[in-house]
């Protein structure tokens, strides 16, 4: 039996739904010429980007890192213009739940790892082909609830979608998803607050720690019907379960049973120091790390996830460059 939510949800006081775009501080607009004005485009024009939108992108692949290939679609220099449009015009506006961490200008990794840092057990899932599963009437009833017409609800969906669902490669995808998944997390915080279980979301990756491993373990069928009832689909064979006694992942960061928080671990810190030392002193190239500006990356990466091991590598880096120049390789230190 699927898990319903215990708690009500009261009805607000009914509005309407241009009194509801202002709520949300949202641009008025009830037809498509009065959009099409709005950003300055021909109707005739936004029409033909809107309903032949599969045409206005180049669609390629890029391998994942766990194998397989994941499907990018770029959009054209105009379409991306518009949706960029709608992006800051109406997105943008929309606050997404307190769980999500990613997509957002305030939340990053760091703060998808750190209500999690004082837990001892660990389960993820991971959401399988998280944006193409986002269809185009979830993203359409997103639009409808803002305030928008069933007209133009309609019109703005098929700006930001491709083949029935969100395109990966559109700048408007992150914000819709986070948009489409703040229900799931309502009701996932909804059921977890309650048993002593921290519940954070990075896009399609799900963390859920406690320090009760019985609680979090009885909990998962739960959680699974939750999933399930709001149209995602789990990955089996990227959940993992992790608890004290082993060195725990998440999102990329990690954090062992001695260590009282999350970063980079002490694998990456000596990997980085060994691609330092071989770059600046050995003066050899390194196809991770071709060029100073993805050196200067990576330090801009550390020092927002993992502020101390920033501090340890940097003069690390200061004193080999130091060392270079002293002794007349300077120039392979800066290629």
């Amino acid at each position: 039996m699927k898990y319903r939510e215990t708690l009500k949800e009261f009805a607000e006081e009914p509005i309407s739904d241009r009194e509801r775009l202002r709520l949300f501080g949202l641009p008025i607009f009830d037809s498509l010429p009065e959009l099409a004005d709005i950003m300055h485009l021909d109707p005739a024009r936004l029409i033909t980007l809107a309903t032949k939108s599969r045409s206005f992108y180049k669609r390629f692949s890029i391998p994942k890192k766990s194998g397989g290939v994941r499907v990018i679609y770029h959009p054209s220099r105009e379409l991306k213009a518009i949706q960029r449009w709608i992006l800051h015009g109406i997105l943008n506006n929309l606050a997404p739940s307190d769980s999500a961490t990613a997509f957002s200008i305030k939340k990053g990794l760091i703060h998808n790892v750190e209500p999690h840092s004082l837990n001892r057990y660990f389960i993820c899932i991971d959401l399988e082909d998280f944006f193409p599963s986002i269809s185009h009437y979830r993203v359409r009833r997103v639009f409808k609830t803002l305030g928008y017409s069933q007209d133009v609800a309609s019109f703005l969906t098929e700006l930001c979608t491709c083949n029935g669902g969100l395109p990966q490669g559109a700048v408007t995808s992150p914000s819709i998803s986070n948009l489409v998944a703040s229900k799931l997390d309502r009701r996932l915080q909804g059921l977890l607050s309650r048993r002593n279980i921290t519940y954070t979301r990075y896009a399609d990756d799900l963390t859920f720690s406690s320090n009760n491993r019985n609680a979090l373990v009885r909990v998962m069928p739960i959680v699974r019907d939750i999933i399930e009832d709001e149209e995602f689909r789990i990955n089996d064979s990227k959940t993992r379960f992790m608890g004290p006694r082993a060195q725990c992942r998440v999102t990329g960061l990690v954090k062992n049973c001695t260590e009282p928080k999350f970063g980079i671990g002490r694998k990456t810190k000596r990997k980085m120091r060994a691609i330092l030392h071989k770059i600046i002193v050995r003066g050899s190239p390194c196809v991770e790390y071709p060029s100073t500006r993805s050196i200067s990356g990576w330090f801009s990466y550390c020092k927002s996830v993992d502020y101390n091991s920033y501090k340890q590598l940097s003069q690390y880096h200061f004193r080999l460059v130091a060392g270079a120049e002293g002794s007349g390789t300077a120039e392979s230190a800066h290629n």
